[in-house]
């Protein structure tokens, strides 16, 4: 407890450093990057670019290679006693400033162009006369200021995903306080930050509080919240450098831009929490949330009178809550902006100014944003499995016939309770008879996709209506329908919308009533083209459309996707002969 104790101290000291800067270099430490694939792809190039607050630039920005300069200084004989003093000055307390070569406070352009210049050459200098390979030692601009640089950058934003927050969470298990150790909260008391005593007192993600700039607001406490950037520096390579100094062997993360923003090390990440995380391990983040839940308004919605009875409206939507969460990596996912209710303060039914104005409706249907209901599905309907079908069907909510989909509406009894239900406020009080309620409306749900008895489905369909130049396609009817249900066989999802046998027909037969005996396509494409105006194809290029698209979609065209024997490749889209035999003449 020792240690932890000492570490939180460290951790809390960097909340309030972080507040005065930005995070420009640390100490590389034991611990060092994966070597990129090329040293021109890089994930710790700095733009140094803070003299455009003072006007035009006169020469172009620099691109700094942050863990190339750590690297190199590292190497110094008695770089262990400045390590990030190279760079960073510190006060009279020994508190570092994170600006270059700055004390935090705020200076003129020639001085802080004088701070650049004095220092960086001086260093590469100093390295030149030690016979030691440097940067620009010259005073010509272009040895820095280069418009056009051979590096460029692959960073990409590092996740925290479930199996990393289990490995994190796991180095506290003996903690008093595993979840403090990382997520605190502003104490009205102390007038300072500090650990988040429980896990249901854990505000969520660090993006809820901590946005892509510092903010700063007149009588809001605290004051100043920093940058996600600056938290998750000071906070977690902190931590990290902690860590490595408790001991030789103690396993750490890592200290260098690359390590976790650069792609290769990203893979290690991911396939270290893989080896370490326990099969069957509870990845579950348990902030007092329910295992299932109603997505509905948070106040009261008053009834109509229908037909003499009480009229709520569009029914609630129950929600297997435990279940997307599985799906989902974290809960930003869906609680883009605070881990509360969505429709309690945000998103309301008419829309509020904290929401932006988006409405409960809007944020659950808007099929252009990840974290709405529609857009989540959207996505997944990308996929190749999916995507033959849902490529060329309208994305996001549909007609008014598949509103039940989501909208349960149950039956007299479960009606019954819902119309009781809204007539009450959402609060933890109703919690739990909503939670049950969902969980009975969702009982009937699918889990899993079906259809029709393989007998009543054709092996083979022979189309010929337009067969002249080329022999009729026989289409492996029954042989494809199974392949769509091998590609949906695990998903609850696809069990829960393909709530009919003759869902899944209806990919192909897609305007025609759901049936185990659709109709022909002939009967609404027409076989004759003209030149009149329709919404519909004539029936070669709906064909064409709805196969070859479907092939291009899955990506599988030109590729052997059958494993019967002798089986070969779905034809491309420019392969006539591969679907029609040319006729003979």
């Amino acid at each position: 407890m020792k240690n932890g104790k000492r570490r939180m101290r460290q951790l809390l000291a960097v909340l309030a450093i972080c507040g005065i800067g930005g995070l420009s270099a640390l100490p590389i430490g034991r611990a060092t990057a994966a070597q990129p694939a090329s040293d021109k792809q890089r994930a710790d190039i700095v733009t140094i670019d803070e003299m455009k607050a003072y006007g035009k630039l006169s020469q172009p920005t620099v691109a700094f290679l942050h863990d190339k300069h750590t690297t190199a200084l590292g190497k110094q004989k008695d770089f262990y006693k400045k390590e990030c003093g190279t760079c960073h000055l510190s006060n009279k307390d020994g508190v570092m400033q994170l600006g270059y070569m700055s004390e935090g406070k705020p200076v003129s352009g020639e001085k802080l162009r004088d701070n650049y210049h004095n220092n960086c050459i001086s260093c590469h200098k100093d390295m030149a006369a030690a016979g030691q390979k440097t940067g620009p030692t010259d005073v010509q601009c272009k040895g820095c200021h280069n418009a056009t640089p051979d590096v460029a950058s692959n960073w990409q934003p590092i996740v925290v995903d479930k199996r990393l927050h289990y490995r994190h969470a796991a180095t506290q298990e003996k903690a008093d306080n595993k979840c403090g150790a990382c997520h605190h909260i502003f104490s009205e008391k102390t007038g300072k930050t500090a650990p988040a005593p429980k896990p249901e007192e854990v505000p969520g993600s660090c993006s809820y509080c901590h946005g892509e700039k510092t903010t700063v607001v007149e009588n809001r406490q605290p004051k100043e919240i920093r940058s996600l950037r600056l938290a998750a520096h000071g906070e977690c390579v902190t931590c990290h450098k902690a860590t490595a100094a408790a001991g030789k062997d103690v396993p750490t993360g890592p200290v260098t831009c690359a390590g976790c923003h650069g792609p290769l090390d990203q893979k290690a990440i991911a396939e270290t929490s893989l080896k370490k995380v326990p099969q069957g391990a509870d990845l579950r983040i348990k902030r007092g949330q329910p295992d299932y839940a109603m997505v509905r308004p948070a106040e009261v919605q008053t009834s109509l009178a229908v037909a003499g009875k009480p009229y709520a409206g569009m029914p609630a939507v129950p929600f297997d809550h435990k279940y997307h969460e599985a799906k989902s990596e974290t809960c930003v996912s869906c609680h883009h902006a605070a881990l509360s209710s969505c429709s309690a303060k945000c998103h309301t039914p008419a829309g509020v100014k904290e929401g932006g104005f988006v409405t409960l409706e809007g944020a659950m249907h808007n099929v252009g944003a990840t974290q709405s209901c529609a857009g989540c599905h959207a996505v997944v309907q990308k996929k190749p499995e999916c995507a033959g079908c849902h490529d060329a069907m309208q994305k996001g909510i549909g007609g008014v016939d598949k509103c039940g989909s989501c909208h349960v509406p149950g039956d007299a009894a479960l009606q019954e309770a819902m119309t009781s239900m809204m007539a009450k406020p959402a609060s933890a009080d109703t919690a739990a008879a909503e939670a049950d309620l969902a969980k009975k409306l969702l009982a009937g749900k699918r889990d899993a996709t079906t259809t029709f008895p393989a007998e009543d489905i054709p092996q083979t369909v022979t189309i010929g209506s337009l067969s002249k130049d080329y022999e009729p396609s026989v289409l492996p009817h029954r042989q494809i329908v199974q392949a769509m249900l091998d590609g949906m066989k695990d998903s609850k999802l696809a069990g829960a919308f393909h709530a009919t046998d003759a869902a899944v027909c209806q990919g192909c037969h897609h305007n025609s009533p759901a049936s185990k005996t659709p109709p022909r396509c002939g009967n609404c494409h027409q076989a004759v083209e003209t030149t009149a105006a329709s919404a519909r194809p004539a029936l070669k290029a709906a064909y064409h459309n709805q196969c070859m698209g479907c092939h291009k979609a899955m990506g599988i065209e030109g590729k052997v996707v059958s494993k019967a024997p002798g089986a070969k490749p779905v034809p491309a889209a420019t392969d006539c002969a591969g679907c029609h035999k040319e006729k003979k003449k």
